[in-house]
């Protein structure tokens, strides 16, 4: 077995900016503006579950250090970054990699950002930390699925711990032994389970948070001089064993150094999670052809294994926490009203046409639907009416992947949609104008950029 650990904490160290391509530079500034986007509607639609967290976590006090999204009170930088990070995941419309089976920004991101207000730093740091995570987290996580989240495993908290731990101690100047330890100190608290996404789903915002949380800690933890285990992914105790009974080591390897994994993620435009993406759009297409009044017998929708399990159990969803984890109502929704949004997860206006039109949504599982070394993950629809016509779309890679991009000009419509009513288009312009001018900045003191 590779000695993972220290091969990416030897990137990790070794990693400038003059490194990463233009490309690159510029991919990760719209992966921060997606990140803002995403925050602003777990804002909107999490409410009950960022209250709570909220008043836990202010009422712990403490130094106050860094401020944290959507606010100016100040809290101790590993509390900071899990607030933010709870936000940033609260309407599952954050980024992720296909591969890696999980989210990155929301907890990378938060944990960077959060660092760097008290930081003597500037931006072309903050940029090459963040992509010290998002390697570290789409390559340890990757080399591990599917394995896994069939174990019941979230790459989101597990992984993320780790990869957070490399961006922090990248971002604090340590060198590859401090680097190297503060990912063993960050592997053995990795935690979190994929049942989040199967009840409770509110909640799920907890394993970016604790990840962000958890790699602040545990770099400032071996910044004292302490070290941790030897081996944490590859030791027979080590994360890979303990997570999965697969290992693929190419995922850590292949091209590391060259080919950068922000560039192989995604960004998401509909507030669901990943595996209802290709459903939704083979519906809004299919739509588009379908004759008025069309009189909808069946839905066939031929699917991967995995969204079945995650997000093909729940038909008619009871909470609307259970709208953002339905195949089933997701596609309803975009086939009978043409859209899927933020308003969308509101469950009460989910009438009768609605629920006849769920009931009638049959999933089946084709393995030829997910092909991961092609980059494929999507669906096949068929919906039959009443006279026996049939009308029949494929979606193989969804919107927002890296073979199917989002411009500049869908980032900015979606953080205008998700931040409308809580700042104003002056104020979105100068968050994107900060993000564009990053590399230039020479010190960061607030998460909050738009003001």
């Amino acid at each position: 077995m590779i000695h993972a650990t220290k091969i990416l904490s030897e990137f990790s160290y070794n990693l400038k900016y003059e490194d990463l391509p233009p490309e690159v530079v510029e991919t990760t500034k719209k992966y921060i503006a997606d990140y803002y986007a995403a925050a602003f509607a777990g804002l909107k639609v999490n409410t009950a579950f960022n209250n709570a967290v909220n008043e836990v976590i202010l009422d712990m006090g403490g130094k106050q250090e860094c401020d944290f999204i959507f606010s100016q009170e100040r809290l101790p930088a590993p509390n900071a970054a899990f607030l933010s990070a709870c936000y940033a995941h609260g309407a599952d419309m954050d980024d992720g990699n296909r591969k890696a089976m999980g989210h990155v920004g929301a907890h990378v991101i938060s944990a960077v950002l959060t660092l760097s207000q008290i930081l003597p730093i500037n931006g072309k740091d903050i940029i090459t930390a963040i992509n010290v995570g998002y390697e570290v987290y789409n390559r340890v996580a990757a080399a591990v699925q599917p394995g896994l989240v069939h174990r019941g495993f979230h790459s989101t908290g597990t992984a993320g711990a780790i990869a957070c731990g490399a961006a922090a101690a990248k971002l604090m100047g340590m060198d590859e032994e401090g680097i190297y330890n503060t990912m063993a100190l960050s592997a053995i608290q990795a935690s979190g389970l994929i049942i989040i996404a199967e009840s409770g789903q509110c909640c799920k915002p907890i394993n970016p948070a604790n990840a962000a949380k958890t790699g602040i800690i545990s770099a400032r933890i071996i910044a004292k001089g302490i070290k941790s285990s030897e081996f944490p992914l590859e030791s027979k105790k080590g994360f890979f064993h303990a997570m999965s009974d697969e290992l693929d080591e190419r995922m850590i390897i292949d091209d590391l150094g060259e080919t950068f994994t922000i560039c192989e993620s995604y960004m998401k435009p509909y507030p669901s999670c990943r595996h209802t993406h290709c459903g939704i759009e083979c519906a809004l297409k299919i739509r588009e052809e379908l004759p008025e009044n069309a009189d909808i017998k069946e839905v066939r929708v031929y699917i991967y294994k995995n969204a079945i399990d995650i997000a093909g159990q729940i038909e008619v969803p009871k909470i609307n926490d259970d709208a953002k984890f339905s195949v089933h109502y997701s596609l309803a929704v975009a086939l009978l009203r043409g859209h899927f949004g933020l308003d969308d997860l509101d469950i009460s206006k989910a009438d009768d046409e609605l629920i006849r039109l769920i009931y009638s949504i049959k999933l089946i599982e084709d393995p030829s639907m997910e092909k991961r070394d092609e980059g494929i993950r999507g669906c096949r629809v068929v919906v039959i009416l009443s006279d026996g016509s049939e009308y029949e779309k494929t979606v193989l890679i969804p919107l927002g992947d890296a073979a199917n991009p989002l411009s500049w000009d869908d980032i900015r419509e979606k953080l205008s949609l998700c931040s409308q009513g809580l700042i104003s288009e002056a104020q979105q312009s100068t968050l994107i104008k900060n993000i564009n001018s990053l590399e230039n900045c020479d010190s960061i003191k607030t998460i909050n950029l738009y003001n």
